[in-house]
């Protein structure tokens, strides 16, 4: 009864055992048969006739559909578009002064350092640092002790220069009248009388040549005494006035004990106290002019041919934001600066309530042309698209674009320096609505 069963698994198992192949040569792969080979070339053949059909009907339907946008543009560009409503101005000419902006710094008019005149101690120092002075204001006093003994001692010298030559002040002094020359002189009158006769007697035959060389030699003798004495007293004559201008140096000295302020302004350094020992030229002060000030300010070189003297400039500091200062141009410089190409000026600026102070920063405008004209729109007209600034100037109803260059902004106008005249009519609403040609109503 299991022979059977026996017989069967060894089936199975016979069946699951895969035979071993032996090797066999690669042989190419039998070729499809004939009909084989036309139904594919068939599919092939409808496969490329129906995608031709395809893009035949997608290239008919293109061109229907570029034909009617090409026939809705010539539509719409035969229809006239809708008048845009704006709002217009007028551009006009108006005078308007021309500018130009700088910046400066102000600057005392001037700027004196005060020092001794004479050497000596600091008795007095009547200013202090910032002290506002007055011109011939006494600021300090040296002691004057030994400008007043040295004035003394040349008074002195003097009167006894004087009394010895018998000269009085106010007198006319003859220098001929003197004793010693009057004495010398009579020696040479009698000289001269001696020598007279013994030229008569030796032309008389009466005495012998020898007496008339004798009294010739006396007489030259006498000469120079005399000659000599009238320079002696000359000499004098000139060490009076050599005593009398060290009698006026003295008293300058003596003068220059009182230390005065040689202007009007305020003590801007203070380097000496009272007490001091100052030597002559030792700095004691530095004083500066407030009123007026200096603007020193530099024009652009494409300014530089519009700068005058006397032209108007006003200012503004910092320290006085909502206050505007008025100066004159006083001074242009000879030539630009070469690093900055500018042109450096000073102005005159009023001062009289001493606010303003050196140093200070000033913004300021010089006005060039006080008379000059310029084209004005109002600025909401003004069409700013990509940094470039434009306007629409309506011509027969129609909106023109123009590119403008924008000058200076007065209030709600602005002048244009280029693109607009006087007179034209200008867009100033639904500016961004507007293109070239844009038809336009309203007023």
């Amino acid at each position: 009864m299991n022979a059977p069963s026996t017989k069967r698994s060894i089936e199975i198992e016979q069946d699951n055992v895969t035979p071993l192949r032996k090797p066999e040569l690669s042989t190419p792969a039998p070729q499809a048969s004939a009909p084989k080979k036309w139904l594919i070339g068939v599919l092939i053949l409808f496969v490329a006739i129906a995608a031709g059909a395809f893009f035949l009907m997608r290239s008919k339907k293109t061109e229907q559909a570029a034909a009617a946008a090409t026939k809705a543009a010539e539509v719409a560009a035969t229809k006239p578009d809708a008048p845009i409503d704006v709002t217009t101005a007028t551009a006009i000419s108006r005078s308007l002064p021309r500018t130009v902006e700088v910046v400066g710094t102000l600057a005392g008019d001037e700027e004196v350092i005060v020092s001794a005149q004479i050497a000596g101690e600091i008795s007095q120092l009547n200013v202090d640092f910032g002290s506002y002075v007055q011109q011939g204001q006494i600021l300090a006093q040296i002691d004057r002790r030994d400008a007043q003994l040295k004035l003394e001692q040349s008074e002195l010298a003097l009167k006894q220069t004087m009394a010895r030559l018998g000269m009085k002040e106010g007198v006319k002094f003859d220098p001929t009248q003197t004793a010693d020359v009057q004495q010398v002189k009579a020696q040479l009158d009698w000289t001269k009388t001696d020598l007279d006769r013994a030229t008569k007697l030796v032309e008389a035959g009466d005495v012998p040549r020898s007496v008339y060389d004798q009294a010739l030699t006396q007489k030259n003798l006498a000469q120079a005494r005399y000659q000599a004495a009238l320079d002696a007293i000359n000499q004098q004559v000139a060490l009076v006035e050599q005593q009398r201008a060290a009698i006026n140096l003295s008293r300058k000295n003596l003068g220059d004990t009182v230390v005065r302020s040689p202007i009007t302004g305020a003590v801007k350094e203070k380097v000496q106290s009272r007490g001091a020992f100052v030597p002559v030229g030792g700095k004691l002060l530095t004083l500066v002019r407030l009123n007026p000030l200096r603007l020193r300010a530099d024009i652009p070189e494409s300014a530089a041919a519009a700068v005058r003297v006397g032209q108007t400039i006003t200012l503004v500091t910092e320290a006085y934001p909502d206050r505007t200062f008025t100066g004159r141009v006083a001074r242009i410089g000879a030539s630009l600066n070469e690093q900055t190409r500018a042109l450096t000026v000073e102005a005159t600026v009023a001062n009289p309530s001493n606010q303003l102070r050196p140093g200070m920063f000033a913004k300021s405008q010089l006005v060039t042309n006080r008379n000059g004209s310029a084209v004005m729109i109002p600025s909401k007209a003004i069409y700013n698209i990509a940094g470039l600034n434009k306007v629409y100037v309506i011509v027969n109803g129609k909106a023109v674009e123009r590119f403008v260059k924008p000058g200076i902004t007065d209030g709600d106008l602005v002048e244009i320096v280029d693109g607009v005249k006087d007179g034209e009519s200008i867009a100033t609403s639904n500016t961004d609505k507007l293109q070239n040609g844009s038809p336009v109503t309203g007023k």
